[in-house]
């Protein structure tokens, strides 16, 4: 057991919080500059724009990074969930307006997110499963029976999901991608899923935001890289849904431009 470790374990969940938010201000002074300088025109990095749409979100630099450290911290039913507190709004009415037969997650986590929509699909009265796909699937301590946790990599989801399989999925399907937040993973998975996506369906594509924190650098790019290079390449077939982007003012979400309908 490592030193780091070993401490850990003498200290409360809330001392963790409060020691873990110490270091981060202590960083954040000689991060920040550097975040910025990177974050700068990254709009002009990205291949394509459609409509002359802006990529940045309205929120503001320095609550990108407070908001991070929520959504770090947050949990439901106890288990670690990483969602941002505008996707809980926004999912909670996609769902609703979609009626997903199946959710397809892409990077599980800790397995509170799909535990949180299963029980909210539950509540819907929809009758669907949810695969949720990690390299390390996790084991929470609470499942509900419509969950299916798979090990898969972002990059060869073949490996885990056959061709047959994918043609005997039950619709509307709606697709998380959540994995690395690197463009070639991105890309990877908007990719393959795209033959089976039919029209109405969603993308949803997060983390987007990482960009406007300056942290898409080491990302390929990140989501919003694979974002424009796949609505580039699949020509119109795929609109930015601003009805859910842009519901709190341009792009006020943790997934700018993630939020991808096929039509």
């Amino acid at each position: 057991m490592s030193l780091r470790s070993l401490a850990k374990g003498f200290l409360t969940d809330d001392q963790r919080r409060s020691v873990r938010r110490a270091i981060n201000s202590v960083t954040w002074l000689y991060e920040k500059p550097l975040a910025l300088y990177r974050a700068r025109d990254f709009d002009r990095r990205l291949p394509y724009i459609p409509n002359g749409r802006r990529w940045r979100s309205d929120i503001p630099f320095d609550l990108h990074f407070s908001i991070q450290q929520g959504v770090i911290e947050y949990t439901y039913r106890d288990v670690p969930t990483l969602k941002h507190p505008m996707e809980m709004a926004l999912y909670t009415l996609l769902i609703w307006k979609l009626k997903p037969r199946t959710i397809v997650e892409i990077g599980s986590k800790a397995g509170g997110s799909a535990q949180w929509m299963a029980d909210l699909m539950k509540i819907y009265g929809i009758d669907g499963k949810i695969i949720s796909i990690d390299i390390a699937p996790p084991k929470p301590p609470y499942v509900r029976p419509e969950i299916a946790f798979l090990h898969g990599d972002a990059n060869k989801l073949g490996d885990c999901l056959s061709r047959d399989f994918l043609a005997s999925i039950a619709h509307p399907l709606l697709v998380i991608e959540d994995s690395s937040h690197h463009s070639d993973a991105t890309l990877a998975v908007l990719r393959f899923f795209d033959p089976v996506m039919q029209p109405g369906e969603y993308f949803i594509v997060e983390d987007g935001a990482v960009s406007d924190m300056g942290d898409d650098s080491h990302r390929g790019g990140g989501p919003g890289h694979a974002i424009s290079q796949f609505l580039l390449e699949t020509k119109g077939r795929y609109q930015i849904d601003a009805s859910y982007c842009d519901r709190y003012g341009h792009n006020v979400t943790g997934n700018p431009n993630g939020y991808l309908r096929r039509v």
